[in-house]
């Protein structure tokens, strides 16, 4: 991927953040949203935007992620007009759980009850 794409779709990304902060105000969007990334199309006709939101229902996730993609066309305006590309690509939202899935590891970890010498002796084997 040449720089000029890299540069493009990290522009993009801090846009589309501060948008989605800032110029949204359907309070249904009042969850954490981030956009963990943007890449774009070479022909910038189009972009995978992938974020996370942060609600623990899957069915919240899945309403959110809806309500992002009605407002493609809004969002699509605003970035438009803060941004000074030839062309503004459709955008097309997409769920990264990745960040959900993590912390669940982690609590799952958490509950284990493994002991510290446990955990010494298994170092000092391998």
């Amino acid at each position: 991927m040449s720089n000029r794409m890299l540069r493009a779709d990290a522009e993009i990304q801090k846009e589309l953040a501060e948008i989605i902060k800032n110029d949204l105000s359907d309070p249904r969007l009042q969850s954490l949203i981030s956009v963990t990334s943007v890449k774009t199309s070479p022909d910038f006709t189009s972009a995978k935007v992938r974020v996370s939101i942060y609600e623990q229902e899957l069915s919240k996730r899945k309403e959110i992620l809806k309500l992002l993609q009605k407002s493609s066309g809004y969002i699509k305006r605003i970035l438009a007009e803060n941004l000074c590309l030839r062309n503004v690509p459709a955008l097309n939202f997409q769920l990264d759980d990745g960040a959900f899935y993590e912390e669940n590891i982690n609590k799952i970890l958490e509950t284990l009850n493994i002991s510290p010498a446990e955990e010494e002796n298994n170092d000092t084997n391998e």
